[in-house]
């Protein structure tokens, strides 16, 4: 509750900047707000909040503190079908390029999907599918963006940097319902999430079904991820630096890393709105630039200064629980790895995911 309280603020006092004051400087006539303003702050609220917990998602899902929203190559579909859109001139009537977008985001997740059932076991494998699947869009990104007329992807590559410009009223409003529902439907699965520390086999051990929890997780994070970059383009960082942030403050379990995650992300992607409406008038620059700056500076500090992410996710963390844990000794029910319930022993379970909690120097 201590750190919700903090981004709770940052989002309000966010808000209250990006309403009163843009390129037109201090003019909040009701017309600008209502349609201009609001709509973008909705917004940018949405994708930054999607971001974050897409990552919180993503980082516990295969065990890597270097996982982002963007590595299992959605993004890629999404900008894809962005260009496709603005080279062919598709635009649906209540959505625009963003309708494009979000139809190219959907099928490479509905291909990423197909792969999770090739690799049932192997998440290294369906990580490795998923760059992979990243690589295939941004060449046929780059082949489309050299062949076709550059007027009709002009559009498509200032989205592709990262663009609030598009926003719409109900268009908005659809993302952030869709977004918060998503977010607690991650929540909901916090059990699996904290699993997931264990790595693939502590997870079973603590009665965990890994094939559909990781199914349930990468649908979630794949749906987040196809709605944000529909809606602002690529924007970077977020979703990887949010999360390293807050789990340094919350600890490492879901119950307070995911909606910490959510504010602390809303509040950091409306402020890099508000700089990039403000920076360099009557200019706007890409807010995905912005975020890519700070974000550049802020992970270079955070992995070489303050001691980086790697001693508060998993490796070390779970390395450790692994060496102090007597699941011998708690008395395992037979077949508890796979259909023990959501934990198989309960006070097993919890022991170890209240030592996550806890951080390292828990350990020390």
């Amino acid at each position: 509750m201590r750190s919700l309280l903090p981004a709770f603020a940052l989002w309000l006092a966010g808000a209250w900047v990006s309403l009163r004051w843009g390129i037109a400087g201090d003019l909040v006539s009701p017309e600008i707000v209502a349609q201009i303003r609001l709509p973008r702050l909705v917004q940018g609220t949405a994708v930054g909040a999607g971001l974050s917990v897409a990552g919180v998602i993503l980082q516990a899902l295969f065990s890597n503190p270097l996982c982002e929203p963007y590595t299992l190559g959605i993004s890629s579909g999404a900008a894809l079908g962005a260009v496709l859109g603005g080279a062919l001139g598709w635009s649906l009537s209540w959505s625009g390029l963003a309708g494009s977008a979000f139809l190219g985001a959907f099928v490479f997740s509905i291909l990423l999907y197909l792969l999770s059932l090739r690799f049932k076991n192997q998440s290294q494998g369906l990580l490795l599918s998923g760059v992979m699947l990243g690589f295939l869009g941004s060449s046929l990104v780059a082949l489309l963006m050299a062949v076709s007329d550059s007027a009709g992807v002009q559009g498509a590559l200032y989205w592709l940097l990262g663009d609030l410009t598009r926003s719409r009223v109900e268009g908005s409003w659809v993302s952030l319902a869709l977004i918060v529902f998503l977010s607690a439907a991650a929540w909901w699965q916090r059990h699996s999430l904290d699993a997931f520390l264990l790595g693939e086999e502590g997870a079973l051990s603590v009665g965990v079904d890994v094939v559909r929890a990781r199914k349930r997780l990468l649908l979630l994070s794949c749906l987040m991820v196809a709605i944000c970059v529909s809606g602002a383009g690529m924007v970077g960082f977020i979703g990887l630096m949010v999360p390293h942030a807050v789990r340094r403050f919350s600890g490492a379990l879901h119950v307070r890393l995911v909606p910490g995650s959510f504010l602390w992300g809303a509040g950091t992607m409306i402020w890099a709105d508000v700089f990039a409406r403000n920076l360099a008038p009557p200019f706007e620059l890409p807010v995905g630039v912005i975020t890519a700056l700070v974000g550049a500076h802020f992970s270079s500090w955070w992995f070489l200064v303050a001691g980086g992410p790697f001693h508060d996710l998993c490796p070390c963390i779970v390395a450790e629980i692994r060496r102090k844990r007597d699941l011998e000794r708690c008395d395992l029910p037979a077949g508890a790895g796979v259909g023990g319930g959501a934990f198989g022993s309960e006070r097993c379970g919890k022991i170890e995911l209240a030592q996550i909690s806890r951080g390292p120097s828990h350990f020390a």
